[in-house]
C-alpha cells in the first residue's frame, strides 16, 4: 500500500470509527511514516546524556548488507499469517510459513497490543501497527524474505517481497493478475475496502470498550470510499491518484497533506558539517564529515511526536519479535541476527 491508504484512508477510517481529528491525524501520520522512516542516525543529547538511536522501519538502501535488512519486512510490511487459508491457494500447491495473509492472528495481536499503550503513546502505536495490519491485504501471498516463493516468471529482480509484482499490489482502484494463485484476477478495490472495514471494526470495538461512539457507520464509509475510488483500472501506470487525493481531502479537510518533515523539524535540528549528508546511493557511503543531530532546545524529547513515533516503532518490533520467534525457529532462523 502507498500513501493513499496508509495516510488518507487510515485517517478517514480512524475518524469515522470515533477517534478525534487530532488522534486520527496522528494515527495516519504514524501509519505512513513507517514507510518513510528509512534513515538510521543518532540524536545527541545537549546535556551530555545518552545518545538516542533511531530505529528504521523501512529500507531503501540496497547497499546495506542483506542480512541486516531482513528483520524489517516480516515485522512491518509482510506479517506472516496462515499458509493454509483459502486466499493462499497456489496453482503449484506450495505453502510457506512466512506467507502474508490478510487479518492474520499475528498482525491482529500487534494492533490490539497497540490499543493497550499509554494515552500519550497510543495513537503512534496504533499508527505503526495499522501499517503492518493493512499491508497483510496488499502484500498477501508474498513473504518478507529472499525466497523463490515470491518469483513471478523471468523477472531478474531479487525475489524479496512483491518486487516481481512491482507496484501493482500497492495501487488503489487497480486490477492486476497474479498467475501464481488459483484466484489470479485481483481487484485492489475489494482488497482495500476489506482492509479498511477490518481496520474500522478494530478501531470501533476498541473505542466502544472505552465508552466512545463511532462518528459514521461502516456502510457510510464504504459508500464514500467506493465513490472516491471509482472504476478499477488495469495497466502499468497508476490512474487517478491525484483526483482521489483531492476527494480524500474534501472528506477530511482536517487531515491535510502528509509531510514527512513536520515531526522531524518539531523535535530535531541538524548541524551540517561541510555539505548536507546524502542519505541514498553510493555517495552516501563516502561522507567524511557526518552531520550531527540534536534535540531542539527548550523541549522535552519525550513530548515530541518524533520521539513517540520512534518509541512506537521499537515497541512494535519487540512485540513482533516475540510473536514471530516460534515460526522462525521452525525454519532454523534466529531473527535477532537480522
Amino acid at each position: 500500500m502507498n500513501t493513499e491508504f496508509h495516510y488518507y484512508i487510515t485517517g478517514m477510517v480512524a475518524r469515522a470509527a470515533g477517534f478525534t481529528e487530532d488522534e486520527a491525524r496522528t494515527i495516519a501520520t504514524a501509519c505512513e511514516f513507517v514507510d518513510e522512516n528509512d534513515v538510521p542516525f543518532t540524536i545527541e543529547d545537549r546535556e551530555g546524556g545518552k545518545p538516542y538511536e533511531v530505529y528504521i522501519s523501512q529500507t531503501m538502501n540496497i547497499l546495506k548488507p542483506k542480512r541486516k535488512l531482513m528483520r524489517i519486512y516480516p515485522i512491518f510490511h509482510f506479517v506472516p499469517g496462515d499458509p493454509t487459508c483459502d486466499e493462499a491457494c497456489r496453482r503449484d500447491g506450495k505453502m510457506h510459513l512466512l506467507n502474508t495473509t490478510p487479518a492474520n492472528d499475528i498482525a491482529t495481536s500487534l494492533l490490539r497490543s497497540a490499543f493497550k499503550a499509554t494515552d500519550d503513546m497510543q495513537p503512534h502505536r496504533i499508527g505503526v501497527a495499522s501499517h503492518a495490519y493493512a499491508d497483510t491485504w496488499a502484500h498477501q501471498n508474498f513473504v518478507g524474505w529472499f525466497d523463490y516463493f515470491n518469483n513471478m516468471g523471468l523477472d531478474p529482480k531479487p525475489d524479496i517481497g512483491h518486487a516481481d509484482a512491482e507496484h501493482h499490489p500497492d495501487w488503489v482502484a487497480h486490477r492486476w493478475a497474479d498467475d501464481r494463485m488459483v484466484h489470479d484476477e485481483i481487484d485492489n478495490t475489494e482488497r482495500y475496502l476489506n482492509a479498511a472495514e477490518y481496520l474500522y471494526n478494530e478501531y470501533r470495538d476498541h473505542l466502544e470498550s472505552r465508552g466512545r461512539e463511532a462518528v459514521h457507520p461502516w456502510s457510510t464509509v464504504d459508500k464514500d470510499l467506493r465513490k472516491i475510488f471509482g472504476r478499477s483500472m488495469s495497466g502499468f501506470i497508476e490512474y487517478g491518484a491525484d483526483d482521489r487525493v483531492i476527494k480524500y481531502q474534501e472528506w477530511a479537510p482536517w487531515l491535510g497533506e502528509f509531510d514527512e518533515d513536520t515531526w522531524y523539524n518539531e523535535g530535531i535540528v541538524t548541524k551540517v558539517r561541510g555539505i548536507p549528508d546524502l542519505q541514498m546511493g553510493l555517495a552516501s557511503t563516502f561522507c567524511l564529515l557526518k552531520d550531527k543531530y540534536y534535540w531542539c532546545e527548550g523541549i522535552e524529547k519525550e513530548s515530541t511526536n518524533w520521539f513517540r513515533f520512534q518509541e512506537a516503532v521499537k515497541a512494535h518490533q519487540r512485540d513482533a519479535m516475540k510473536l514471530l520467534r516460534k515460526r522462525f525457529n521452525r525454519m532454523g532462523i534466529d531473527l535477532r541476527q537480522y
